[in-house]
This record gives C-alpha cells, sequence and structure tokens, in this order.
C-alpha cells in the first residue's frame, strides 16, 4: 500500500498540482508519523518485510482476551526472522522514537532510566 501511495503521487503529480507540492513522499511522511500495534496472532515478520519496520510497535491487552495467554511468547516467534535491529525496534525502539521523552521522568526499578537504582 505505502509503495502504491509513492507511485499515485508520482503518477499524479503533474495533473494535480497540491500533489506536486508535497515536499515528502507519502512513504516518509507515514513512517515518521504513524505507528501500528499488531495483534499477537498478526505475523508481524510479514508486516514489516511488506512495508517498514519503523511502522509497527508492541502493545497487549493482556490479561485481556484480545491480548492473548502469552503476547512476548507469540510475538518473539513472530518477529524471529527479522534482524536483532528491526526486534528491537518493535519491542522498544519505535516507542521511544514516536515519545522520546516518555521515560525522561520514569522510576523503573532496575532499569537504566530509574531515578532509585544504585
Amino acid at each position: 500500500m505505502i509503495r502504491r501511495l509513492d507511485h499515485a503521487v508520482d503518477i499524479w503529480s503533474k495533473p494535480e498540482p497540491h500533489l506536486a507540492r508535497m515536499r515528502r513522499k507519502p512513504s516518509e511522511q507515514i513512517r515518521e508519523q504513524l505507528r501500528f500495534t499488531p495483534y499477537p496472532f498478526e505475523d508481524v515478520s510479514a508486516m514489516v518485510n511488506e512495508s517498514s519496520q519503523e511502522l509497527y510497535m508492541f502493545s497487549s491487552d493482556y490479561p485481556h482476551a484480545e491480548g492473548g495467554r502469552d503476547p512476548l511468547g507469540r510475538f518473539d516467534r513472530s518477529v524471529a526472522s527479522l534482524t536483532e535491529a528491526a526486534r528491537t525496534r518493535f519491542f522498544s525502539g519505535n516507542f521511544r522514537d514516536l515519545y522520546p521523552n516518555a521515560l525522561a521522568n520514569a522510576d523503573i526499578p532496575g532499569s537504566a532510566v530509574s531515578r532509585t537504582s544504585s
């Protein structure tokens, strides 16, 4: 879908002046501004391979039914074929990119961002 959007803008930029004025390709804008949180039963590796590793990030509704019984295990298996960098983006990096200040005041025991660790 993302490639099709870029292609459509390329094709229609001449007859549609407002498309010609776009400074970024749709794919660039999508990668910068959108994130998707798949269900544990979805094939995250396929989604990443068809689009971009910047678009997907981990989430879970556990213990609710839609969160699955083992969301971490299911996602681990779903992203096993991705590179280590892509897996890290999925589980944490994309969240940090989208919300760069989210962990600034976090107090997570034992973590690098903990204010109470010694």
